[in-house]
């Protein structure tokens, strides 16, 4: 006569042996992937590349003009005519997934404007592209800096990268801190709140006016809740779109743009342009007299 075996140590023991195995498999497909596309992360002073083309030493306080996309590498078709019909009449532009190749511009050459470029890493698909953050400006940044998550993410073992830029304005003492920002991705959400703490420690040293924007990846509650109680302790305010027809994930939006000092004269999002996984934003402000 035979017995039933009822117990269920054998379904959980399949579960856990099929989950270290997927585990296994992923950190391994992660280096294999490194390997394959030659992944490297810059050395520190080799992190920020600089374009001097600059047509400005300060920005008017009357009109801010920024622009921010993720332009998800310049992948689409049709990407470079929508940047450059965005740019026009903007002060800032912020990009996020920019992408050069070596000496090349990547299609970022804006008559009047220079630019920085904060690289996270560089891979070899054909030839060697870097990729990263950008801030493009008229005016030429009194500073620059960045800021590298400690954490990598899978698959590609890299870290996601921010860039700080520093702006004199006119006719006033003031500077205007601008941070382009990238959110790592698929980690656990105490690494994004590490990443958005850093950023809040200089967001809250900085005595002027402030804009924090980019693609900050909030595709759930609890990054979306993460990135708002920071905010909160910071002063910052959001902007909010009418229509709000920014990219989405799961119902939550990936891009943000925050500010503190300064006061918002319009914002739209760019519907038309489908060149990129992700809507651009333009956004206006202006520094009151009495903030």
């Amino acid at each position: 006569m035979g017995f039933k075996n009822n117990s269920p140590f054998p379904k959980f023991f399949l579960i856990g042996i099929s989950f270290i195995f997927l585990a296994i498999l992923f950190l391994f497909s992660g280096t294999a992937v490194n390997n394959y596309y030659h992944i490297q992360t810059p050395a520190p002073g080799r992190v920020i590349e600089s374009n001097p083309g600059f047509s400005q030493e300060t920005i008017s306080p009357e009109s801010i003009n920024i622009l921010c996309w993720n332009v998800y590498k310049g992948k689409r078709d049709g990407w470079l005519n929508d940047f450059n019909t965005l740019s026009k009449d903007m002060d800032i532009i912020l990009i996020q997934e920019a992408r050069r190749n070596g000496k090349e511009q990547g299609g970022f050459g804006i008559t009047g404007m220079g630019w920085n470029f904060a690289q996270s890493f560089s891979y070899h698909k054909k030839l060697i592209f870097s990729t990263g953050v950008m801030t493009l400006s008229k005016a030429c940044p009194v500073f620059v800096s960045y800021l590298l998550t400690s954490s990598r993410e899978p698959l590609t073992h890299t870290p996601k990268i921010s860039l700080l830029s520093l702006y004199s304005l006119t006719g006033t003492p003031k500077k205007l801190l601008v941070i382009n920002t990238h959110g790592i991705n698929f980690v656990k959400s105490s690494d994004f709140a590490s990443q958005m703490m850093d950023i809040e420690k200089k967001i809250k040293r900085h005595r002027g006016p402030v804009i924090f924007a980019g693609d900050f990846n909030t595709w759930n509650k609890k990054r979306v809740s993460i990135l708002s109680k920071i905010m909160n302790r910071s002063e910052m305010k959001e902007v909010l779109f009418h229509p709000d027809t920014r990219t989405r994930r799961f119902r939550h939006v990936l891009d943000h743009v925050f500010y503190r000092g300064l006061k918002l004269k319009q914002a739209k999002v760019f519907n038309a342009i489908t060149s990129s996984d992700h809507k651009a934003m333009g956004i206006e402000f202006y520094l009151p007299a009495n903030p």
